[in-house]
C-alpha cells in the first residue's frame, strides 16, 4: 500500500499543482483585462505592471487553492473509477477509505501551509501591493503626517480622550496630541487622576505635556489642582495610540495585529464587527481544503462515462456555492445580522456536514 499511497500522493500533488496555476493564471488575465484601463491611463510601465502581478500571486493562490484541490480530487479519483481500478482495489479487499488516505493528508497539509503562508508570504505582499499602487501607480505623494480626530482609547485602568492625533508617517516620533484629557482610574473605577491640557508631544520616546492641567483626588475626593506649563506625561502609553491614523486595512495585518487591534477598538467602544468577522475567517478558511477534498471524494468515486469533464464541472460549481455562502455569511457578521463567529465558521459547518454524510455513504 505505501508503493500505492505513493502513487497517489505524487498524482494529486502533481494535478493540484497543475490546476492552482491554470486557475490562478486565468483569474489574473481576467483581472488584467479589468485594469488595462486603468493601467493605460496611468500610463504605468510593462515592469511595473509585472511587479504589480507578482505582488498580486499569493492572494490569488490562497484564494483558489480549495478549487485546485478539489479539481484534482476529481480529475485522480474520476479517473481510477472510469478505469475501474477502484473496483478492483475493493475486489482485493482494501478498503476506499484507505485509498483516500493521501488525499485527505494533503487536506490536512493545506491547514498549516495557509495559516504559514497567509501570515508570512500573504500579508506582506498585499502591503507592497498597496503601497505600489497607491506610490507607484497612481503616483501619490506620501503625507508627512496622519491625522485622527475625536479620539478615545481605553488601556487597562488609562482612559484617554484627544481632539486630534498628529502622527508622523516614520512612526511615534514627535507624534502630537492636541486637547487631550487623561484619566487614570482606581480599581473600583473611581477617577485618581485627571490630565488637562493644550498638547503633548512625543520627544525622545518622553511625552512632554504642554499647558497641562492636573487633578490629583484622594480617597475621599478631595482634589488637588496644580496647572504647568510643561509637564511629563508618565501615564500616556503607545498602546492607547498605537492604531491610530496609521491603522492598516485589516486585510493587511497579521493575526496578533489584528487581535491587538479588535481588543483596543472595542475596549473604546468601537464597533469591530468586521474585524472581528476577518479574524475568525483566517482559520476557518484555512480548513475549506480539507472539506472540499472530503466533498469531492464520494462524488469521483461515483463518476462513470465522461467523470473527467462532469468532475471539473462539480468541482468548479462546489467551489463558487462554498465561496458564495463564505460572503454572504461574512456580510452578514458584519452587519451584526449574526455573530462574527458564527458568520465566519458557518459554511465550514454547512459543507464540513454535507461533506461527512456523503463520506460515511460510500459504498466500501
Amino acid at each position: 500500500m505505501k508503493t500505492i499511497d505513493r502513487h497517489l500522493f505524487i498524482e494529486l500533488s502533481k494535478f493540484t499543482l497543475l490546476a492552482l496555476i491554470s486557475v490562478v493564471t486565468i483569474y489574473l488575465l481576467i483581472d488584467l483585462f479589468e485594469e488595462l484601463g486603468y493601467f493605460l491611463s496611468r500610463n504605468t510601465p510593462l515592469p511595473v505592471i509585472f511587479k504589480y502581478y507578482f505582488y498580486a500571486l499569493p492572494s490569488a493562490a490562497v484564494l483558489l487553492y480549495p478549487v485546485s484541490l478539489i479539481l484534482a480530487v476529481f480529475v485522480v479519483y474520476g479517473q481510477m473509477t472510469r478505469n475501474n481500478e477502484l473496483a478492483a482495489f475493493k475486489s482485493a479487499g482494501v478498503s476506499i477509505y484507505r485509498l483516500f488516505l493521501p488525499a485527505l493528508a494533503i487536506g490536512i497539509f493545506t491547514i498549516f501551509a495557509f495559516i504559514a503562508g497567509n501570515e508570512f508570504i500573504t500579508i506582506r505582499f498585499n502591503r507592497k501591493l498597496s503601497q505600489l499602487r497607491r506610490f507607484v501607480i497612481e503616483k501619490r505623494v506620501q503625507p508627512p503626517a496622519h491625522y485622527q480626530y475625536d479620539i478615545y482609547r481605553i488601556d487597562g485602568n488609562i482612559v484617554l480622550w484627544s481632539r486630534e492625533l498628529e502622527k508622523p508617517a516614520a512612526g511615534l516620533s514627535n507624534a502630537v496630541l492636541r486637547n487631550f484629557t487623561l484619566v487614570k482610574l482606581d480599581r473600583n473605577r473611581r477617577v485618581r487622576v485627571r490630565v488637562d491640557g493644550d498638547s503633548v508631544v512625543n520627544q525622545n520616546g518622553v511625552w512632554k505635556g504642554y499647558g497641562v492641567r492636573v487633578r490629583e483626588f484622594d480617597s475621599t475626593g478631595k482634589q488637588k489642582f496644580t496647572q504647568q506649563a510643561q509637564y511629563e506625561l508618565k501615564l500616556l502609553t503607545p498602546s492607547l495610540f498605537e492604531f491610530g491614523a496609521l491603522g492598516q486595512p485589516v486585510e493587511e495585518m497579521t493575526v496578533f495585529d489584528l487581535n491587538n487591534y479588535i481588543q483596543l477598538m472595542r475596549a473604546s467602544g468601537e464597533n469591530v464587527a468586521r474585524e472581528e468577522v476577518e479574524f475568525h475567517y483566517r482559520f476557518s478558511y484555512a480548513l475549506i481544503g480539507l472539506i472540499v477534498v472530503m466533498l469531492g471524494l464520494p462524488f469521483s468515486v461515483r463518476l462513470r462515462r465522461g467523470g473527467v469533464m462532469l468532475g471539473l464541472g462539480l468541482g468548479l460549481f462546489f467551489s463558487f456555492l462554498y465561496w458564495g455562502v463564505i460572503q454572504t455569511c461574512r456580510a452578514f457578521g458584519a452587519s451584526h445580522v449574526i455573530s462574527p463567529v458564527f458568520a465566519a465558521w458557518l459554511p465550514n459547518v454547512i459543507f464540513g456536514a454535507i461533506a461527512l454524510v456523503l463520506m460515511l455513504k460510500v459504498e466500501t
